[in-house]
């Protein structure tokens, strides 16, 4: 007894095991996790060293390189990047796939703290952290009535952003716009000079003179009482009032040789302004665990118990969420399946004109989208936007074995058998053929558990919650659909009603004339085959002319305007030249918000931007990619305006659509030369502009020599000289002061006339050892030279950044594929690249997608052979798949589409699909040439049997992954080219299955009939 006929007989116990997988799926649906997308990226780790007064230069040499060098040995580092820039270094650790975050991360720690010995003894410990994603979740917006930004700064710094870090998925808050308090002690190098003052003096005297220490206990019989010595200084006054020298007698307070008031502690400035009024950003970054919606849920709702304690001058705006778009997108996808279960549940009815019958097949829905929830939860899926994408086309491909079995039974019911004869003998025919497609269709995505990288991690996602579907339900059609036939299924006796008539009467005539057609095809095959070769030919064609990307660009409901500035542009210029761009954007309606950030400095990393949040999808009348075009013809028509707007695509870069490094154990001066040379070469090509490297020699840097001889001789210690400068110049934290439970430091510079050329500098004085203050510009000698003011390494080699903007018309990966051909002959021997950002994931997922899909064939004729035991079979079966490809990826480059991740996903899913029309024909024919029958009776009998079962799951995909093909709002391009895809694919692969499997079928039919002889 069969496990069809098993059921069939104890229909409580089909019932049951349905109810164990919903059971399941309530059980994991309610505790599996949700998120956008799958993790893909690779696991980072940051490391940041601070060296205050550094150059850059200083800082690549005694912090970035030792620290670099340190954790090389590590295993598990896959690559590592580094900026190197004044005052701080910063160090991006990838891991390879699988590795443990944390158990690196500690290894890191350890190596450091080995090699803190040769780090300079005045820069602060590294900070090693668990990376943050590259992109911020959110950013909030704070606003202040009169513009006390300090004010505002202190109030964050104490109430916000330390709630905002503590929220679970949040990895760090980084704040733009103010900077915080500091005891500013501003230095006169003449009045110094007047009273034989020294640096040193003035740093020992603010040291000893600001202490915090505990002074123990009175203790009584009875009770201890703790001694507080007020030792410590709070406000400007008490530390201008700090003696730094008695001269005979004459005391010589700080405030005699400084100013010191309660200022900011940098002289750095950026500046944030919200539709043009200043404010402070909150950028919030996630974990790169976490999931996004639910850590942006958190900080909102965090946020509005802020609100309430916040004080009446101060406000918010949140200016820009990831999880908005996310969400809406998620959103569009539950949609899309509560539509396609509504468009197959009705495409079933009208097929089988019967609500009884059509009640089988739906019932399967349910159970299968709920056990797949379950076991999705199990193996550690998540909600996300690609399986959710899977449940939607897995809604018309569950329903295709319980119709497949329906079909069968009620074919014996009609020839006049009861129902429980025509389920048991329905079931036992069909019970061969659903096995093999269900496991066909699994075996497509086997090849997925064979490569490795950000591609594998999204594919399985994909993959195996479609397979899980796809098995489930043929596990339903085995059991409770069988079952159900036994029960529910109409008796032959009932009499049929007008419209159960006119469906059968549809059916009867289109398989007449399907036999027709299917005679004349048979007896023009070579023709046929003619044609078919043709139209491969000519598709190939086609395809190669599609464009290549890892994701659609979709519209996330923002845009990026950059305006590149020389380094060392300042606010000043950089702010007429913001205030026209915002002029621009204000003037399209679809913004909302437009939030401008500058920096004193220009570079690779803090070009002047604006990023502007677009309204939402519904509220407005044009898409993201047709403002920036029109923000751009604006921004072409102002001369000396170099700026450009685009919408950044998922996981892409904010400064430029397309990056790659160059690299190579050479000086800057080399990589600048190079730099310059490939951007002017790529600038040629037309797929390209705006090309331009991030090297830029615009900082003007002094180098000063020490007469160490002359030093000597004056018994001026080097380190003197070096604090003094360092001190004076680079401005130093030399103590830190408490105000109001919130501890700053006290920054000790000189006043900015002596910051502001080298004359000046040159008239500052440093002590020898016997205490006589000599002139600096006695002991050093002054020289220029060009500098920049960021210095990257990649993988422990200088590097430079070069990026540009795609030209319209042309892909990310026709641009990714002309670069990788182009640049190793563009580039000296010694040098170097490697992509970045959304060129990287394009270069190293594209032959992980050719491989994926070539192994799909190979895996799913391997399976076919050995279902069919038969090498011939699966070349019948698999005909029709190539021009389904061909036919959806036609359709694919008539809609404007691309080939992406998505694409190649429905691709991958549509060769199992199509192939299953082929089982259905073949299978039945090779049964009735086993009864004695001729290969063409057998065909033309199987073929025209198989029809309506055939047409009935076509449709029921068809219309199951309509929503996708009619996707509006967020997401949409991603929904639209799978449903473009499987849609197309679908008929077209229909079309020539019932066509091109017949022809195979008989031009093999010597030699299978030769198979069934012996």
């Amino acid at each position: 007894m069969n496990l069809p006929q098993f059921c069939i007989k104890r229909p409580v116990f089909a019932t049951v095991l349905s109810l164990i997988l919903v059971v399941i799926g309530i059980m994991g649906y309610h505790n599996i996790k949700t998120r956008f997308f799958p993790r893909f990226e690779p696991a980072k780790i940051f490391i940041t060293a601070f060296y205050d007064g550094a150059s850059a230069k200083l800082v690549e040499s005694t912090v970035t390189t030792p620290l670099e060098k340190s954790i090389s040995g590590i295993e598990g580092i896959d690559d590592t990047y580094s900026s190197s820039s004044q005052g701080s270094s910063f160090i991006k650790v990838e891991l390879k796939p699988g590795v443990n975050v944390y158990d690196v991360t500690n290894k890191i720690r350890n190596q450091i703290a080995m090699a803190a010995s040769s780090l300079p003894n005045t820069i602060q410990p590294p900070l090693v952290q668990i990376g943050h994603s590259d992109m911020d979740l959110m950013d909030i917006a704070f606003s202040i009535q009169g513009d006390k930004l300090n004010v505002l700064r202190d109030y964050l710094d104490r109430y916000v952003t330390d709630r905002i870090e503590q929220v679970p998925g949040i990895s760090m808050v980084s704040v733009t716009g103010a900077n915080k308090y500091a005891m500013r002690v501003t230095l006169h190098p003449g009045k110094m000079t007047a009273f034989n003052i020294t640096v040193d003096d003035i740093r020992q005297a603010i040291t000893s003179s600001n202490l915090q220490l505990p002074a123990g206990f009175i203790k009584t019989p009875t009770m201890n009482f703790p001694i507080t010595a007020k030792t410590e200084l709070n406000n400007a006054t008490q530390f201008g009032n700090i003696v730094v020298k008695n001269n005979h007698g004459q005391l010589v307070y700080l405030k005699d040789i400084a100013t010191v008031a309660l200022g900011s502690d940098t002289n750095s400035k950026s500046i944030i302004r919200v539709n043009g009024s200043r404010a402070i950003l909150l950028s919030v970054y996630n974990t790169d665990d976490a999931n996004p919606i639910d850590a942006s849920a958190r900080v909102r709702h965090l946020l509005k118990n802020i609100q309430a304690q916040l004080p009446p001058n101060i406000h918010y705006t949140i200016t820009f969420d990831q999880a908005t778009y996310m969400q809406a997108s998620i959103t569009e996808v539950y949609r899309a399946i509560g539509i396609a279960i509504l468009f197959v549940a009705m495409i079933i009815f009208l097929s089988l004109g019967k609500f009884r019958s059509a009640l089988i097949p739906i019932v399967t829905i349910p159970i299968c989208i709920l056990a797949t929830m379950g076991l999705m939860y199990f193996l550690g899926f998540s909600i996300n936007i690609i399986t959710l994408l899977a449940m939607v086309l897995s809604i018309g491909l569950v329903v295709d074995d319980s119709i497949v079995v329906l079909e069968n039974c009620h074919r014996h019911l009609e020839h006049g058998m009861t129902r429980l004869q025509a389920a048991i003998q329905g079931s036992k025919e069909i019970a061969t053929p659903v096995i093999a497609m269900t496991l066909t269709l699994a075996a497509v995505y086997a090849p997925i558990g064979l490569i490795q990288g950000p591609v594998a991690h999204i594919f399985e996602s994909f993959a195996f919650t479609l397979a899980v579907a796809v098995i489930i339900s043929g596990f339903v059609a085995l059991t409770l659909s069988p079952m159900m036939c036994s029960k529910f299924l109409s008796p032959h006796s009932v009499k049929q009603n007008q419209f159960n008539a006119t469906i059968e009467n549809f059916f009867i005539e289109l398989t007449i004339k399907y036999k027709k057609i299917l005679s004349w095809v048979l007896s023009h095959r070579l023709k046929i085959i003619a044609i078919t070769l043709f139209l491969v030919f000519c598709g190939f064609f086609v395809i190669s002319a599609l464009p290549k990307t890892f994701l659609p660009n979709e519209d996330m409901g923002f845009l990026v305007t950059t305006l590149h500035s020389e380094s060392g542009t300042n606010n000043e210029f950089s702010g007429i030249q913001l205030n026209t761009l915002n002029q621009i954007l204000s003037q399209q309606k679809d913004i909302q918000t437009n939030v401008s950030l500058s920096f004193e400095q220009a570079s690779e990393d803090n070009n002047n931007t604006i990023f502007s949040t677009l309204k939402n999808y519904g509220d407005r009348h044009q898409s993201a990619n047709d403002i920036a075009a029109s923000v751009n013809q604006s921004i072409h028509q102002i001369p000396g305006l170099d700026a450009v707007s685009f919408p950044p695509s998922f996981g892409g870069s904010i400064h430029s659509q397309i990056e790659f490094y160059i690299m190579a154990p050479a000086s800057y001066q080399y990589l600048y030369q190079v730099s310059n040379a490939i951007s002017a070469a790529l600038n040629q090509y037309p797929g390209l502009k705006n090309v331009k490297g991030n090297i830029q020699f615009n900082d003007q840097q002094y180098n000063l020599t020490v007469n160490r001889a002359l030093a000597n001789q004056l018994q001026v210690p080097i380190s003197s000289i070096d604090n003094t400068i360092a001190t004076l110049l680079g401005g130093s934290a030399v103590s830190n002061f408490d105000l109001n439970g919130q501890t700053y430091d006290v920054d000790v510079q000189a006043e900015p006339s002596y910051l502001s050329s080298v004359e000046a500098m040159e008239t500052l004085t440093v002590a020898s050892s016997t205490g006589k203050l000599i002139p600096l510009s006695n002991l050093i000698s002054v020289s220029s030279s060009p500098s920049q003011s960021d210095r990257l390494h990649y993988d422990r080699l200088r590097a430079a950044v070069i990026g540009g903007e795609l030209t319209p018309g042309y892909s990310m990966g026709a641009v990714v594929s002309y670069l990788k051909n182009a640049l190793p002959t563009l580039l000296p021997d010694q040098v170097k690249f490697a992509f970045k950002g959304q060129a990287r994931n394009i270069e190293r997922s594209s032959n992980s997608m050719l491989m994926i899909f070539s192994l799909a064939f190979v895996f799913i004729y391997l399976v076919l052979s050995a279902q069919f035991e038969s090498f011939v079979d699966p070349l019948i079966i698999l005909l029709a798949v190539p021009l389904s490809i061909v036919g959806a990826l036609v359709s694919l480059k008539l809609m404007g589409g691309s080939i992406n991740l998505y694409t190649v996903i429905a691709l991958v899913t549509l060769v199992g699909l199509i192939a299953k029309h082929g089982i259905l024909i073949t299978q039945f024919a090779n049964k009735l040439q086993e009864a004695g029958k001729s290969a063409q009776e057998a065909l033309v009998e199987a073929a025209s049997i198989r029809l309506r079962p055939i047409l009935m799951t076509t449709a029921a995909m068809v219309f199951g992954a309509l929503p996708l093909l009619l996707a509006t709002g967020a997401s949409a391009m991603s929904r639209e080219q799978v449903g473009v895809v499987f849609v197309s694919g679908l008929l077209f692969g229909t079309f020539f299955s019932l066509v091109l499997v017949p022809i195979a079928y008989s031009c093999f039919a010597g030699l299978k009939q030769w198979k069934w002889e012996r």
